[in-house]
């Protein structure tokens, strides 16, 4: 006779046969059954001080792990506030799984007064996911569990939400319903009249240019390789830098909001576009409609529904964009040198100088971070560092440089990411980068740090307030209202948590701490005074 196991135990099992190492979330009333087979498992459970961290976390450790970040969340309120991050992680094309309970009254048209209710939970959730299903009974949920590793291993990646109704997380069933035989699903690969066509165009090059996106991020040494065969610089999006190390020649990081970097563009005779949006927040951030692309546009993504958006390409490739740069590789003739190199600094130089006194200091500063700290990773928020830092910093690695400040452009991101970045690898350094505004939307996650025991180091870039938008108020000729405010004494906070902390006056104290504290394997908050670093 088979032995009888809960729902809820089954997905445990479930998630450890799709290599699931770690899970996100905060225990309810409604999710105890979830946590049922948890402690007899393999699999970690992190517990954040709000669900919003605990989807920041998730989506911090899926960009350096590149495996689907894992959470657990209540119903109603649980889902209400990992609602956010969710936004912020479809934005950004950021795998993500949401396992939700779900009141059994879901099919009830009316409201009956339950505890943590909400009329229609898919409402809400199917706005911010890939897909959002109801699992329906316990055969039902090894197959749609398949389905969400299937869709995080060969289509766009994004949020997927699976909400289970109370009585069935708890409901008993065979065991021999643990796992389920799937297909396995490959990315779709280009066709070979895609390849031949890329490979003339590109062959014929005089000037070509290749631009990466998030999308392609995964395929660092096939691009690399790429551009060096066509001698092509590398345009790299915000979410793709460190995919051509800072320091190769061919690097491009300056963002497509400076002229200097469209007109490249536009000088390229043959743009190939690889996993990109070509989006606003890359290429045309203040909205200017400047940006544009005179040459042949070669657009290549794993997503189709991407090729009439912002601008049409004249060849559209459905396909990973690595396997794809791979299929080019094995085609292309070599090519003689075009400039690339010339091309490529004269950008970065050129882009440099369009950048304001204050943009300038802010990249000394985080380019005195990078060498102190070659392999570090940084995590930002929407903070004035990490605003010039997307102008024109790039990494020695992909997923070393990522934030909120673009996308669904959240706040109180960086902490809880980074947290998250660091549980994905522990042997990178972790660099927070948070202004005093957005640290105060998410203090308590500095108590799921230390409960990680893991060395991050947060940087708060402190102005008393809000002042990006204080700036660009005063520009608009609005009177500045609610972007000043209290601040805490952070480093007392911190210590309260168990945390060093201190506070540096210039580039040398900052990373010299920085560097004993990862040295020690120690988290440690420093507070950065704008003013002193501004003089």
């Amino acid at each position: 006779m088979a032995s009888m196991h809960t729902v809820g135990v089954n997905l445990i099992k479930l998630l450890e046969h799709y290599r699931v190492e770690h899970v996100f979330g905060i225990p309810g009333v409604h999710t105890i059954e979830l946590y049922r087979g948890l402690a007899d498992s393999a699999i970690q459970h992190h517990t954040p001080r709000h669900e919003q961290g605990a989807g920041f976390m998730a989506d911090g450790y899926a960009r350096v792990s590149g495996k689907p970040g894992v959470c657990f969340v209540i119903t109603g309120p649980g889902l209400t506030n990992i609602a956010t991050p969710m936004g912020q992680a479809l934005a950004d094309s950021i795998p993500m799984l949401i396992i939700s309970s779900v009141n059994d009254t879901l099919q009830t048209p009316h409201a009956r007064g339950m505890l943590h209710e909400m009329p229609d939970q898919l409402a809400l959730s199917r706005q911010l996911t890939r897909f959002s299903h109801t699992v329906q009974s316990a055969q039902e949920l090894p197959v749609l569990l398949a389905r969400a590793f299937s869709h995080f291993a060969s289509a766009r990646p994004g949020p997927v939400h699976l909400q289970i109704p109370i009585s069935l997380l708890g409901e008993s069933t065979a065991s021999h319903q643990n796992t389920i035989t799937g297909t396995t699903v490959a990315s779709p690969v280009a066709p070979g009249e895609a390849i031949d066509k890329t490979v003339t165009e590109l062959t014929k090059s005089n000037t070509p240019i290749i631009l990466a996106g998030g999308g392609s991020r995964h395929a660092t040494n096939e691009i690399t390789r790429l551009a060096e065969q066509l001698d092509a610089p590398v345009f790299m999006t915000i979410n793709a830098r460190g995919t051509v190390a800072h320091d190769h020649p061919l690097a491009i990081s300056a963002s497509g909001t400076l002229e200097t970097a469209r007109q490249t563009i536009n000088e390229s005779d043959v743009v190939l576009a690889l996993g990109t949006e070509l989006s606003a927040t890359d290429y045309d951030q203040y909205k200017n409609n400047n940006f544009r692309i005179e040459g042949k546009l070669i657009r290549c993504d794993i997503d189709p529904m991407q090729f009439n958006n912002n601008q049409q390409p004249e060849l559209s490739v459905t396909a990973d964009s690595g396997q794809f740069v791979t299929q080019l590789l094995d085609t292309l003739p070599a090519n003689s040198k075009k400039s690339g190199a010339q091309r490529a600094a004269q950008t970065m130089q050129a882009a440099y100088g369009e950048l304001s006194n204050d943009m300038q200091r802010h990249l000394t500063l985080l380019e005195s971070l990078r060498t102190a700290l070659p392999d570090a990773v940084f995590v930002g928020d929407s903070t004035q560092l990490i605003y010039s830092g997307n102008l024109l910093f790039n990494t020695y690695k992909p997923n070393h440089w990522f934030n909120s400040s673009v996308g669904f452009g959240t706040l109180g991101y960086a902490l809880p990411a980074a947290t998250g970045a660091a549980i994905a690898n522990s042997e990178s350094p972790v660099v927070c980068i948070i202004g005093d505004g957005g640290l105060q939307f998410v203090l308590g996650e500095l108590g799921a740090l230390v409960d990680t025991g893991l060395p991050v180091a947060i940087l708060v870039w402190c102005n008393q307030g809000y002042r990006e938008i204080k700036t660009t108020m005063e520009q608009a000729n609005v009177s500045a209202v609610g972007v000043e405010f209290a601040v805490p004494d952070y480093q007392a906070i911190a210590k309260a948590y168990g945390i060093n902390a201190t506070s540096a006056d210039n580039d040398a104290q900052l990373c010299k701490a920085l560097v004993e504290a990862f040295e020690q394997r120690q988290p440690i908050l420093i507070e950065l005074d704008e003013a002193r670093f501004m003089a």
